[in-house]
């Protein structure tokens, strides 16, 4: 059992760090700068994913009668934002994909900052978390990779195609690791997230993407990016955070559920944004 949580800790670390590589291999910088130079748009996403998101999370654990760990993990993501898989989702809606890359890394980015000392506010105060490791953890293996690959794609364009569909590859290998060994050391847990739990998942995810969809405005291309962008949550920031600095398995599985569960409902919603 300890190869086995061992295994499972460095999968985290490395899905999350071949995430970042493959992201920012794809990318090119001038993709990320001319949308965010609206201080609208900055706001929007601030307000929304930093202020809105993290206020419906406590408004749904307040209402639906969860355990800890359940609470603490969707506290995490509400404050995670920035997922990688968001400019896909967008692409399936057909939506502005320079948009979300732009507003997939300020989310990243701001959550790299913010996270750590929010999270330390929102959670009960008989939990202590080291706000300044979380993020160190954070920048060491999220940041610092993508801007990594940021350069090595400007400066060896084709050489960093072949290895962003190799990052692609070790990072869904990791996920699937990371759900395997999670399983096996955590089944019985896992089967217990039935009932209140999954209300409560569904509803953050439901929730989110709503939230989304309103900040979003008028024009579709915005709506489709901001709803999916915030309905998406950022896991690899999440499992970080939860792999070092929580015991309880509980924690972690929410996220995974999150992560499964959502996939679904994103995607069906990404799908039927192009209708």
């Amino acid at each position: 059992m300890e190869t086995l949580t061992l295994l499972f800790n460095l999968s985290v670390v490395l899905f999350v760090i071949t995430t970042m590589l493959s992201m920012g291999l794809g990318l090119q910088v001038s993709q990320i700068v001319k949308p965010l130079k609206s201080p609208k748009l900055i706001i929007n996403v601030l307000v929304t994913n930093f202020f809105l998101i993290p206020l419906a999370v406590l408004i749904i654990i307040f209402l639906v009668p969860v355990d800890e760990g359940t609470k603490i993990g969707l506290i995490i993501l509400s404050l995670a934002a920035g997922a990688p898989f968001t400019p896909k989702l967008v692409e399936i809606a057909k939506g502005n994909i320079a948009l979300a890359t732009a507003v997939m890394l300020l989310q990243m980015v701001v959550t790299v900052a913010i996270l750590p000392f929010a999270l330390s506010i929102m959670l009960d105060g008989d939990i202590v978390v080291d706000s300044l490791a979380i993020a160190k953890s954070l920048v060491v293996m999220m940041i610092v990779p993508l801007l990594f690959a940021l350069w090595a794609k400007a400066k060896f364009e084709t050489v960093a195609a072949v290895w962003q569909r190799r990052m692609v590859k070790f990072s869904n290998f990791s996920l699937i690791v990371i759900i395997i060994s999670m399983t096996i050391l955590n089944g019985k847990d896992i089967l217990d997230v039935l009932g209140y739990d999954i209300l409560a998942v569904i509803l953050f995810i439901i929730v989110a993407l709503l939230i989304g969809y309103i900040a979003g405005g008028k024009f579709y291309h915005n709506r489709v990016v901001s709803s999916l962008s915030v309905g998406q949550r950022n896991i690899s920031a999440a499992l970080v955070v939860a792999a070092q600095n929580f015991d309880d398995p509980k924690v972690t599985i929410i996220i995974i559920a999150v992560s499964i569960i959502g996939l679904f409902i994103l995607l069906f919603s990404a799908k039927k944004f192009v209708q």
